[in-house]
């Protein structure tokens, strides 16, 4: 076996199945796109040779495929065993090169996978059809070439389409075809071929005969070629020959679909003998009388003459489908012999054409002309109809117009050509727009005729109305219709002429004497003294005359309507009704004009002797009348369908009126047993509405009996959709819908239908209303909650769903398959199947959003496993494969995703082991044909490619297992070579080794930096397909490793932000359209990108800490191994997205990504705009309505406008008006209302176009109108594949559709579209700045978690990758504020901020947030001053908005937080630059400057509950770390509500109350404070909170407290209070406020709260050091921070009140020694470093506070003692105050002085603030402990140890050479020595 072969380039051919339908889908607007151009030049051998190009078979080819691989030119196929084999057995079968053969077989597995069961029986049936289907359009696309060139449109004259046209016939393809044709009717049945594919043989060789009759008739129509004599000879011979039997027409016609082929071919052939006779040229030199030359026309007399041989020959008595070609022939001889110049030409004269035309008549060519103008398959057929009527109507008209034909009522041929004439033009608006150009010569004799028949109406009302409603197709024709009836002017009646008047004067003018009654017309008469003519003579004395009346045609058309529905003449209805009905269906004008004509001057100037008539002459009613009192029969079942249909019209038109009369009429007699509208109830069950059983029968005869163009059901079902989408609510009409679901859907399959495909219009039909309601739901009120009850819970309603969903890919490729169908009985299944699976997905979808937890019975019938013939998933999985159709595919790939999520909501009912669990074939169809999609349809069939990644996605969200199954790579191991997956081997030859849908979708991914800006939308669906997997990643572990294998996936996806980001965005302002939705799934497309790097980092992160902790553990070492080789693995993967990061910091995309992504795209101006324009419709509409107009406005719209108008009116504002106009004498007091409401629609006005409205009534009005939000109810969520939640946008689909725009040009609306345009243009650029503001805000959320995940510490260190350059963060930051700022710019505070703005500047704080804490050392003081502008802008604006959304307070919730953050860096930062930066005390001023302004927007801020507490810890902050007390307390005097903050101590929340006295305490230190303080209330507050809490107070630090106490307990609200207190009465000191404070507190606090006292003075526990012992005392629970606190607050409010009134507290000394004891005991073990007096062991310093309070309190109490010792002579011991040890003492000292020696050795260079307060405080404690060490000595008359004179004098002297160069200490360095001298003298 050769490798590979080579055959002839000519074999090959591009499909032209799939080239047919380019071109039919191309634009007829424009010249052909040049890939296709390109395409019909290539192909142009395969058009000229046509039919031929298909070979033989052939012995070389045949061999050829023995090969390998197989070459065709360019192109190379790799052969397949079982492909060769069916290739094989279909040459011989189709007598078809092999190679050729081969070459069909392969493409119809590729395209058809549902279908490629090679052993199936209608394997080979169905290959055969694709072989024919090629060669069929590869004539198709032909006869489109010629169509195309023919077509009249706006294309360029030398366009390539005619080029090549011409190039065709140029290059011989008009002798081709002929032969073609011959060949066609001469071949015979292949003897190779089975015996039961005959049938198959015949229909499609029938089909080619008229495909190439098409063609050529086109070629003749155009024409491209002349046809000659012989050619026409040729085409006479070859007809004559089929109707003697000559040809195989007869032996192929043996069904019959044949049968009606065959007789097309008869028909086309005639044609195209009529056509190229040229009866038009003819009758154009015959009305320009231009002679006959030779050379001149097509035939010379010589021509003419054989060719009247070859028809002489034709035996009209035999044959009577000769007849037309006869008479053609009669007519084209007289016109002949007219022509100027025949007269001595004796040969042609000699020719009997009057023989001709006799010979016609009698073998009946008019009827044969009707017959083929009433077959079906000139209806149906896609080819030149519109050409082969236009023949028709030539000859016609040309006959007429050489025999001077008139039509005569007696006369049966006159009918006859009168129903020839109504069916040439009926259904062709191209010959309607002919016949009523004035230019067109063809149509001037039946012009003739029609006037003539109009001159007799309403006489000969039949023939007029009838032929004028063949002659309205279209817009245009219809105008001219109702035109050409409104200016017929006159009257036609019978009239008896007095005997002096001669008979027979046709032309005599009369006059009535007296009034005559107009026949047929009940209350018209004809004046007396009216003048009129006579038309003809009738009668001896009696003659029709036409008189001259005022009133127009069409209005006595409805007259006569009106009279003759009663008189049982059921013609002239039926045609009147026919006429009318196609009238309004074809214009809206004609619509308005006719439903208005009740309003016009002649209804009311014509003289009617009956009232009554008035009455009925108004359409709507008079229609309505009719349709109730239609009989039961077929004439009354078509009569109703078309009033029906005018109603629905006119519905469209007046949906209010027309709307409450058809309703009020009840048509059908349908009504429901509870009246829900009417009582409170909602409860409807099956067979709730209740039927006369009028239109049930109607509609069953009409099935059974008509055949009209319009089906009653069709009429009855399209005026429910037209009713239900005014939005009108009534009980009429839910019956009628209740009806159609539950009577029509579920019975019409079992109806008996006269034609048979009607069946399946009514079932798309009522699967249209069923999807009309579901769609309307959310705009519906009750009824839709009632539609919705009864579509869900309906058992019988699912079963019919069902029964046609669960029709399998499989069984629609037998069907088609199949010759016993009819292929429109397939295509209206296919159709059902399509809007079933639409409603099907609506239905589910609407289930996935109910939170009910009861499964509704729908979704039980969904997951059914026994619905018949299969479960509903299964045949839906099946469609997916379904190429024939890719409609029905997206409905299935749309309908399994929403079932994927309406599974996971229902929690209670398990689905995805038991329906999402495809068997393994049913699996590999699958993903193969979703793998074929995603390759090949993102270009051709975008949205089938968008929902199939959307499924896919939506199963990896709610399915894992299903996806797993799909995706899983290395799962492909399925048998290669089995019979029944021959697709698997093409696929396998196309696609590369190892590919899967993985593989295909990562072939988008590498795309994706040109995807972002090409196609955002094909790159979002993928990459949420991948987020959701990145979302699932413990279940897709796998997928996820393959996804990272892959080359630079990482980078690709960043390269779509990068070249984003490297580019210049256009302005928003200037995004329309598709550009901005483009622009906003762009936006969606970073988000995408940065989720899943979020997602990856956390994942990353989480497992390496995993791995680390198993790295950790005492493992095997071939564990260790392994775990060290996968966390390499995995490290490598992540080192490429940590490069990414890495570079975009070092390459300023980060800051161009953060610069866009936080810019102020929001124009307040579009939302402003809208609500004004909106408010300016709406009261436009109400002026409208003020006069009962309410023009093509849905119901609902109007209840809407109507409401507000009520409410508007009885608005205050609104009474002002009305009282200042009528005060005024405005419009004289009359109509006062209209008035107010047009000066409002001025003011509204002026206000769109930038006059603002001043302060006043109409501003309340206008405030009001854009408050009342009419139009919420078509605000939906946008999804659109964005996965965005909550964002809203204008439904303007809907709004359009409420508003019937289309019909306003028609109406006196038309001056009002302009304004109904600017709303909707206002609301469509509010979409727009909505859309694209929601996108930016993902993508900058998105930016915000990943930036979050990747730092996590405050302090930049990444653990993830590189750390972020504090100087990029810093431009970063910058960047941010300036948004910020522009952002707060656009708002104002007169209205309030819309929810978009508001999460912009959410997100943006966040950002600042977030890079706030990413700093490692402390903002810059430039950037700390921008952020705090930011944060005092913000909180400005949104503290005065009018209301505060949630969202408000969160942004000034994140705005305080970032204020104190950036605060609290500050007071770090600077105090600790103090000594160092010289320029640092500019700085501090600069910010305290910025605090300072700060300070009223918090005063502000506190008075709102939310932001309270985090305003009060940022002034805290101000206050102790930033100003001055001189500075801030005028601020808080002015703006503080000092009472507001008080009141909050009596929060329940005990969180908040230590927040609020700990500001208290800061504000008390100063005296001015201290007394607002003191005024406001608080010692009183203060009484209350601790009363509230005693009881836990007093549980404080007791050991039997539980748990659970513990946590309730406020522990530092006492020691607060306390030290507020202290605070209060060391600020105001003597004062009479200071004293008045001491005696309330004083009894208080040591009276009734003293056992809190001695609470906090008990000597509390301190860790024990004693580590190493295994049993510790036991011992009571280890002293908090918080206990210290208290300790100290309370030492220092007894220090105090002992300074200011010496007061002796009676507390026992021992405690004050316990606790000095235990706290010197804890601090000899302390030892502090420089880096903890930095701020991390507080608690440590607040030990020695408490020990120099102790101290303190002691030399206090000492110096009292030695005080009275003085005053009376001796030291009274039994008195004296107990004090420490020694050896406590020493302690003291000897630590305080290694720790300042420490400090000030550490720190010679740079002393911070903490530093030097620390040094202070410790050399105070040395200096009381040896105070009180020498009132020891001095009072037990002791002398100092001499071993601690040694040791001390050593750490003495160290002491002071440490204190050197230290000025700070210098104070305390003297008072240090003077004490030391007095204890131990001259040791210095």
């Amino acid at each position: 076996m050769a490798d590979t072969s080579s055959v002839d380039t000519s074999l090959w051919w591009d499909s032209f199945t799939l080239l047919f339908t380019e071109l039919e889908n191309s634009s007829l607007s424009s010249d052909l796109p040049l890939n296709l151009a390109k395409k019909l030049k290539d192909n142009h051998a395969w058009f000229l040779n046509a039919l031929s190009c298909f070979k033989p078979p052939n012995q070389k080819s045949k061999e050829a495929l023995n090969s390998k691989k197989l070459k065709i030119g360019s192109q190379q196929l790799t052969i397949q065993s079982l492909l060769k084999d069916k290739a094989l057995q279909i040459s011989s079968c189709l007598l078809l090169d092999e190679v050729q053969s081969y070459i069909v077989v392969e493409r119809f597995i590729e395209h058809n996978s549902a279908a490629a069961d090679s052993t199936a029986p209608e394997f080979l049936h169905t290959i055969l059809i694709q072989y024919y289907k090629e060669r069929q359009c590869l004539l198709k696309c032909i006869r489109w070439i010629l169509m195309r060139a023919i077509y009249n449109g706006p294309v360029s004259e030398n366009n390539s389409v005619k080029e090549e046209a011409k190039e065709l016939f140029h290059d011989g393809l008009e002798s081709k075809l002929v032969s073609f044709l011959e060949g066609l009717l001469s071949c015979s049945y292949p003897e190779q071929m089975d015996v039961d594919l005959f049938t198959l043989w015949a229909e499609e060789t029938l089909i080619e005969d008229n495909l190439v009759l098409d063609i050529l008739f086109l070629a003749y129509y155009d024409p491209f070629c002349k046809c000659g004599s012989g050619i026409w000879k040729k085409f006479g011979s070859i007809y004559k020959g089929i109707l003697a039997g000559e040809y195989n027409l007869g032996k192929l016609s043996i069904t019959s679909e044949a049968q009606q082929l065959s007789y097309y071919v008869k028909v086309q052939l005639l044609l195209i003998l009529l056509q190229t006779l040229n009866l038009e040229n003819l009758l154009q030199m015959v009305h320009d009388e231009t002679p006959y030359r030779e050379g001149a026309y097509t035939f010379s007399f010589t021509d003419v003459q054989e060719m009247d041989t070859l028809v002489s020959t034709f035996s009209g008595f035999e044959m009577n489908e000769a007849g037309p070609l006869v008479l053609a022939w009669a007519v084209f001889l007289y016109l002949l012999s007219t022509l100027p110049g025949n007269d001595g030409n004796n040969e042609l004269m000699e020719i009997d054409h009057v023989g001709y035309v006799r010979q016609a008549f009698e073998a009946g060519s008019l009827h044969y002309c009707l017959e083929i103008l009433q077959c079906d398959i000139l209806k149906d057929y896609d080819g030149p109809v519109s050409g082969y009527r236009s023949v028709l109507r030539t000859f016609i008209s040309a006959f007429i117009a050489s025999y001077e034909i008139n039509l005569q009522p007696e006369d049966s041929n006159s009918a006859l050509i009168l129903d020839i004439i109504c069916k040439i033009y009926r259904g062709e608006e191209s010959l309607c727009i002919q016949f009523w150009d004035k230019g067109s010569f063809i149509d001037g004799p039946i012009r003739s005729l029609l006037c003539n028949i109009e001159s007799e109406f309403p006489f000969r009302t039949v023939e007029l109305v009838k032929l004028l409603s063949s002659l309205c197709e279209g817009t245009w024709p219809a105008e001219c219709v109702y035109t050409f009836l409104d200016r017929s002017v006159g009257i036609s009646s019978l009239f008896e002429i007095s005997s002096d008047l001669l008979a027979n004067d046709v032309y005599h003018i009369l006059e009535a004497q007296q009034a005559v009654q107009v026949p047929g017309i009940e209350g018209l008469f004809v004046p007396s003294g009216t003048r009129g003519r006579v038309l003809k003579v009738v009668g001896e004395k009696t003659s029709l005359v036409r008189w001259e009346l005022p009133p127009s045609g069409v209005y006595v058309l409805l007259l006569h309507l009106a009279q003759n529905m009663h008189l049982n003449n059921k013609e002239e209805v039926f045609f009147t009704l026919d006429l009318l009905n196609r009238l309004v269906s074809f214009n809206t004008a004609v619509c308005y004009a006719m439903m208005d004509i009740s309003n016009s001057m002649q209804f009311h100037d014509i003289r009617l002797e009956n009232e009554q008539v008035e009455k009925n002459v108004w359409v709507v009613e008079m229609i309505c009348n009719l349709v109730k009192n239609l009989p039961l029969d077929s004439y009354g079942a078509a009569l109703m369908s078309m009033g029906v249909r005018i109603l629905g019209v006119m519905l469209i038109c007046s949906p209010s009126n027309v709307t409450a009369v058809a309703l009020n009429a009840n048509l059908f007699d349908i009504t429901l047993q509870t009246a829900v509208f009417s009582v409170c109830s909602n409860d409807l069950s099956s067979g709730s509405w209740l039927l006369s059983g009028r239109l049930a029968r109607m509609l069953l005869i009409d099935c059974e009996q008509n055949s009209n163009d319009y089906p009653l059901t069709i009429s009855v079902l399209d005026f429910t959709i037209e009713l239900v989408e005014t939005g009108v609510e009534n009980d009429v009409l839910l019956a009628l819908i209740i009806f159609s679901f539950q009577y029509v859907l579920v019975n019409h399959e079992y109806w008996k239908y006269r034609i048979k495909h009607i069946r399946w219009k009514i079932t798309l039909k009522v699967l249209e209303l069923m999807k009309k309601c579901i769609m309307l739901m959310p705009y519906c009120g009750k009824l839709g909650e009632i539609i919705h009850n009864v579509l869900f819970s309906d058992s019988s309603i699912h079963n019919v769903l069902f029964h046609i969903a669960c029709t399998t890919a499989h069984a629609l490729e037998k069907l088609n398959a199949s010759r016993f169908f009819d292929p429109m009985e397939i295509e209206g299944l296919q159709l059902a199947v399509c809007s079933v699976l639409d409603i099907l997905s609506e239905m589910t979808t609407k289930l996935s959003k109910d939170t009910s937890s009861s499964i509704p019975v729908f979704l039980q019938a969904v997951f059914s496993c026994t619905t018949k013939p299969v479960p509903v998933v299964t045949s839906a999985l099946s469609l997916i494969s379904y190429f024939r159709d890719p409609v029905i595919q997206l409905g299935a790939v749309r309908f399994i995703s929403t079932l994927f999520a309406t599974t996971d909501c229902v929690q209670s009912f398990s689905c995805e082991t038991t329906y999402f669990a495809p068997d393994n074939q049913e699996i590999i169809n699958l993903r193969h044909s979703m793998s074929y999609i995603l390759r090949e349809k993102s270009e051709s069939n975008e949205d089938l490619f968008v929902a199939t990644v959307n499924l896919l996605t939506s199963a990896a969200n709610y399915q894992p297992s299903f996806t797993v199954s799909i995706l899983a790579p290395g799962e492909n191991n399925e048998d290669r070579s089995s019979t029944n997956d021959a697709k698997l081997q093409r696929n396998e030859t196309s696609v590369p080794k190892g590919s899967s849908l993985i593989d295909a979708l990562i072939n988008y991914v590498e795309r994706a930096d040109d995807l972002i800006k090409s196609k955002p939308h094909i790159l979002l669906c993928v990459l949420n397909f991948l987020t959701a997997l990145w979302q699932g990643a413990p279940q897709y572990a796998n997928l996820l490793e393959s996804l990272r294998s892959h080359v630079n996936f990482w980078k690709h996806l960043a390269n779509a932000i990068t070249s984003t980001a490297s580019s210049e965005n256009p302005l928003f302002e200037s995004l329309k359209g598709k550009d901005a939705l483009n622009m906003a799934y762009n936006f969606r497309c970073q988000s995408a990108i940065l989720g899943i790097m979020a997602y990856e980092i956390f994942l990353q992160k989480k497992l390496l800490h995993a791995e680390s902790l198993v790295k950790n553990t005492a493992e095997s070492k071939d564990k260790e191994q392994n775990a060290t080789k996968t966390e390499k693995s995995k490290a490598t993967d992540f080192h490429d997205l940590k490069g990414v990061w890495s570079s975009w910091f070092k390459d300023s995309v980060l800051e161009k990504v953060i610069k866009t992504y936080t810019s102020c795209v929001h124009n307040n101006d579009v939302y402003e705009g809208a609500k004004v324009a909106t408010s300016l419709f709406c009261v436009h509409v109400m002026l409208k309505l003020a006069v009962n107009d309410s023009g093509s406005l849905s119901v609902s719209l109007l209840q809407k406008i109507h409401g507000i108008l009520t409410k508007l009116t009885i608005h205050p504002a609104f009474s002002e008006l009305l009282s200042q106009y009528s005060h005024r004498g405005y419009s004289e007091g009359k109509e006062l209302k209209k008035l107010i409401l047009n000066d409002l629609y001025y003011h509204l006005q002026g206000e769109l176009e930038g006059r603002k409205m001043g302060t006043g009534p109409f501003k309340e009005l206008s405030q009001y109108l854009a408050e009342s939000n009419f139009l919420g109810s078509y605000q939906h969520q946008f999804s659109e594949d964005f996965s965005a939640k909550n964002m809203y946008l204008f439904d303007l689909t809907q709004l359009r559709a409420d508003f019937n725009l289309g019909a306003w040009d028609c109406s006196d609306w038309r001056t009002s579209k302009e304004i109904a345009e600017t709303m909707l243009r206002f609301l469509q650029d509010a979409n727009t700045v909505k859309l694209l503001l929601g996108s930016k805000l993902s993508a900058l959320k998105e930016l915000i978690a990943v930036l979050a995940v990747y730092h996590d510490d405050s302090k930049g260190r990444a653990t993830t990758g590189e750390r972020i350059q504090n100087e990029l963060i810093f431009t970063c930051i910058d960047n941010i504020c300036q948004s910020f700022l522009a952002t707060i710019e656009t708002l104002s505070p007169v209205l309030d901020a819309s929810e978009d703005m508001l999460n912009i500047l959410a997100c943006q704080v966040e950002l600042l947030l977030l890079l706030t804490r990413t700093v490692c050392k402390g903002l810059s003081t430039d950037i700390s001053l921008l952020v705090m502008k930011c944060a005092s802008s913000g909180l400005k604006l949104l503290s005065e908005l009018k209301l505060l959304p949630s969202k408000a307070n969160l942004i000034m919730k994140l705005l305080l937080t970032l204020l104190l953050l950036v605060l609290q860096s500050n007071s770090l930062n600077l105090n600790f630059d103090a000594v160092a930066d010289k320029g640092s005390g500019k700085d501090f001023s600069k910010v305290s400057n910025a605090t300072l302004g700060l300070l009223p927007i918090l005063c502000n801020c506190i008075t709102t509950s939310e932001h309270c507490m985090l305003s009060l810890s940022v002034m805290d902050l101000i206050l102790g770390s930033f100003l001055m007390p001189r500075t801030w307390l005028p601020v808080l005097k002015n703006h503080l509500q000092m009472q507001f903050v008080i009141l909050k101590l009596q929060d329940e929340n005990s969180s908040t109350i230590p927040i609020i006295l700990k500001f208290f305490l800061t504000i008390a230190q100063t005296r001015g404070a201290a007394e607002m303080l003191y005024c406001s209330g608080f010692l009183s507050s203060l009484r209350v909170l601790f009363s509230q809490s005693g009881e836990s107070f007093s549980r404080i630090g007791s050991s039997n407290m539980g748990a659970s106490e513990k946590l309730e307990i406020p522990q530092d609200i006492w020691g607060l209070g306390l030290a507020v207190v202290t605070a209060m009465v060391q600020s105001l000191g003597d004062s009479s406020t200071g004293t008045a404070i001491v005696e309330s507190m004083m009894p208080y606090f040591f009276s009734e709260k003293a056992h809190l006292i001695f609470n906090s003075l008990d000597a509390p526990d301190f860790p024990s050091e004693d580590h190493y012992k295994k049993r510790p005392r036991a011992q009571r629970p280890w002293i908090s921070f918080a206990t210290l606190k208290e300790t100290e607050h309370t030492l220092m409010l007894m220090w105090e009140l002992n300074v200011l009134v010496n007061f002796q507290l009676g507390v026992p000394l021992f405690c004050v020694h316990l606790l000095l004891k235990r706290i010197l005991k804890f601090a000899q073990n302390l030892h502090i470093s420089t880096a903890e007096v930095d701020g991390l062991l507080f608690h440590h310093l607040d030990v020695y506070r408490i020990t120099f309070l102790l101290l303190k309190f002691l030399c206090l109490q000492a110096e009292g003692a030695a005080k009275r010792a003085e005053e009376v002579g001796f030291i009274d011991l039994a008195h004296f105050p107990e004090l420490p040890m020694p050896e406590i003492l020493h302690g003291l000292q000897d630590q305080a002085i290694t720790i300042v020696v420490e400090l000030c050795q550490a720190n010679k260079l740079m002393e911070s603030l903490e530093i030097k307060s620390v040094c202070n405080l410790l050399l105070q404690i040395l200096e009381m402990a040896l105070q009180l060490e020498l009132c020891v000595l001095q009072i037990c008359t002791l002398r100092p140890v001499l071993g601690r004179v040694e040791d001390f004098s050593k750490e003495a002297k160290s002491l002071f050479s440490a204190l050197d160069g230290h000025d700070f200490l210098k104070a305390s360095r003297n008072s240090l020595k003077q004490m030391i001298s007095c204890i131990y003298p001259g040791l210095l």
